[in-house]
């Protein structure tokens, strides 16, 4: 039968032979051309707005940056004029004689530091001698070599003395090589000129401290002469070219001084260069786009010619390719099927599959075929654990189940797949190991029998030793019991009751005796001692051997023995121990009852021409259920005391005599252990 191919897409990914391909949409050669001229005219105009753009912002920072610079220059010539009343008002008291050269060092002292740009106040005589300067930081030597050139300190001391006017001198470098510049204030006493008093000014200082503090932050600040030479801040004339700069002139008598105002960050033609590469990579991939859809349209016109020819080549690989899936499954040793994770509906299986089970079609519930088995796939592993939390194919499931119908064994794995229509679905393996469980089986009761071996061996080994050790105390008591019985027999007054109690001990320890000895052969793996024996006489011997006068160990025996019996074939030591045995262990089952009411049955009968049937039955609680299949087992025991192998070796004495031991439940309460054995071949026949 034909099966869906698994690998194939989905059905309605893939055309039916018997339907022609759907026909492509025609496209007209002219839209594509509308098409790419409408994309170059985009990326025109995007071009346009960025260059537009670029200079309205480049517009606005240069008026930003004109405004800027008058509200600089304004700061600091407001300053400026501020300190030029002061020292002029000093120069007045000094030619009044209104302040002394103390007060004259402690007022100009505290202006300097206030101002904060005045580094030094002097005190100039006509003669151009420094005669007092403040603050006294300095020492005098050096605030006059720090001056500027002699020629410019007489011009400004002519200038002022002739006009009786304050005035600045040119600006100068000092041996730091910082600009420096001085403010000159006459000093007159009743139109007599007695010098100046200077205020030496820098411009470093003086761009510190009077210009705001948003335009460093902004701008870099720049004092510079009529020439465009920089006093401040120099190095920021020497930017690249294209940089956002304004100049505006000192309005004041600095000499053709100008503050210049420089961009912190150089304008461009692209005010913004993230969004400006943004914007330009979008235009371009639109017209790469363009092109590659140009492109695409001619290639979809050469594949529509080839569309027929290809369509039929995919149907024959698609075909090749179902067949090689069938063929690979098909050849596997293992029966797949395929069912729906949530119907159970089965959706494929492989020819191996069928040949196992021939009653398994494409359709069927696969739960009907999977309850076949002694344990249920379906409930073991549901279909949610199957899948993931988020739905998807998870975890393997694997266990060996056994068929009921077949009795095989098969190794099942079970898991989530996604099946060709997008569903969830099970995919399910069966590999038959039935030979490797039957070997496990038969490898784990060789084990087992090793291991009963094992024990039995170390159990006889130890049966050994102590019949080895009991037999010599056993001679002891023996001799000493004749002894006893010697002495009361030669005294006068006799007491017949104490002579047949000592005799009967005698014969104890001879039979305790004889039972070593037996048991030392048994252990030793010799012939036992078999001979015609009369079966009733041996089971009233073992009743007297069993009778005791202690009422904890109380016993009444009942006989039900069949008078006209044969001799059976047997050794009388074992089979006297398998008997003992019994009555022993129906003591033990009736130990709940009353003394009186211990009462366990023996019966003889002829079970057919060939064996004997003894029959020992008590009134005890029975054998459970769950105790029985093990009851014969070595080293199995309910008692609190004991070994386990008083069963076991009871059996193994009685299949020792070709008979053959059980048991069954008595009524209407207890349990009967029943054994056979064979009647002596030479007496039986007569």
């Amino acid at each position: 039968m034909p099966f869906p191919n698994p690998f194939q897409t989905a059905p309605s990914d893939v055309a039916s032979p018997d339907k022609a391909a759907p026909a492509a949409a025609p496209v007209r050669e002219r839209d594509w051309y509308v098409h790419e001229w409408m994309l170059l005219a985009f990326a025109a105009g995007m071009m346009l707005l960025i260059y537009f753009v670029a200079r309205h912002e480049a517009d606005l920072g240069q008026s930003e940056i004109i405004r800027d610079a008058a509200v600089v220059e304004q700061s600091i010539s407001r300053k400026l004029e501020a300190d030029q009343q002061f020292f002029d008002r000093l120069a007045l008291d000094l030619g009044s004689d209104r302040i002394s050269s103390a007060d004259f060092d402690r007022i100009a002292s505290k202006r300097a530091v206030e101002s904060g740009y005045v580094t030094d106040i002097l005190r100039i005589n006509s003669d151009f001698d420094v005669i007092r300067h403040a603050p006294g930081a300095k020492s005098l030597e050096v605030v006059k070599q720090s001056r500027g050139p002699f020629a410019d300190q007489a011009r400004v001391m002519g200038f002022t003395e002739k006009t009786n006017r304050s005035t600045y001198s040119q600006p100068y470098r000092n041996q730091s090589g910082r600009f420096f510049i001085e403010y000159a204030a006459p000093v007159f006493a009743n139109e007599t000129f007695l010098g100046t008093v200077n205020a030496v000014i820098s411009f470093d200082l003086l761009l510190e401290k009077s210009a705001p503090d948003w335009a460093s932050r902004k701008y870099r600040v720049v004092i510079t002469d009529i020439n465009g030479q920089g006093m401040t801040n120099a190095e920021a004339m020497h930017l690249e070219s294209g940089v956002v700069k304004h100049t505006v002139p000192l309005a004041l008598p600095w000499r053709d001084l100008q503050i210049t105002l420089v961009g912190a960050k150089p304008s461009t033609v692209l005010p913004n260069l993230t969004l400006s590469t943004a914007v330009l990579a979008l235009t371009g991939l639109m017209v790469w786009t363009s092109i590659g859809l140009r492109k695409q349209q001619r290639m979809r016109k050469r594949a529509e010619v080839d569309r027929d020819r290809m369509y039929a080549q995919s149907l024959n690989i698609l075909r090749d390719t179902k067949e090689r899936f069938e063929t690979v499954l098909d050849s596997l040793d293992v029966s797949v099927y395929v069912s729906d994770l949530k119907t159970n509906e089965l959706l494929f299986c492989n020819s191996h599959l069928h040949e196992t089970f021939a009653d398994l079609e494409i359709g069927k519930n696969a739960l009907q075929f999977e309850h076949g088995f002694l344990q249920s796939p379906s409930d073991k592993y549901p279909a949610r654990s199957l899948l993931t939390i988020e739905g998807e194919p998870g975890e393997v499931f694997k266990d060996e189940l056994e068929h009921r119908a077949t009795h095989r064994w098969f190794l099942m794995r079970t898991r989530a797949v996604r099946w060709v229509d997008g569903g969830l679905a099970r995919l399910t393996t069966l590999g038959d190991v039935t030979d490797r469980v039957y070997a496990e089986r038969i490898r784990q009761t060789q084990q087992e029998k090793l291991m009963r071996t094992s024990r039995l061996m170390t159990v006889g080994e130890i049966a050994s030793t102590l019949a080895h050790e009991i037999n010599q105390p056993l001679a002891a008591i023996a001799n000493y019991v004749s002894g006893c019985i010697r002495r009361l027999k030669g005294n006068g007054n006799v007491d017949t009751a104490v002579i047949g109690a000592m005799e009967k001990a005698d014969a104890q320890v001879v039979r305790a005796g004889a039972i070593i000895s037996r048991v030392r052969e048994f252990v030793r793996t010799r012939e036992p001692q078999r001979r015609a024996l009369d079966v009733n006489a041996l089971v009233a011997t073992v009743v007297t051997l069993v009778a005791s006068d202690d009422e904890e160990r109380a016993l009444h025996c009942t006989l039900k023995l069949q008078t006209d019996l044969p001799p059976v074939f047997a050794d009388h030591i074992m089979i006297e121990q398998v008997l003992v045995n019994f009555l022993r262990n129906a003591r033990e089952a009736m130990q709940h009852l009353a003394p009186a009411d211990r009462i366990a049955e023996i019966r003889t009968s002829r079970l057919d021409a060939s064996h004997a049937l003894v029959e020992v039955a008590d009134l005890g609680s029975g054998i459970p259920p769950e105790v029985a299949s093990q009851l014969f087992s070595p080293f199995f025991t309910t008692k609190a005391e004991g070994m386990g192998m008083g069963l076991n070796i009871c059996r193994s004495l009685i299949e020792y005599h070709e008979g053959n031991l059980t048991f069954e439940q008595n009524t209407p309460v207890g349990t009967v252990f029943c054994f056979t054995l064979p009647f002596d071949e030479g007496l039986s026949a007569l």
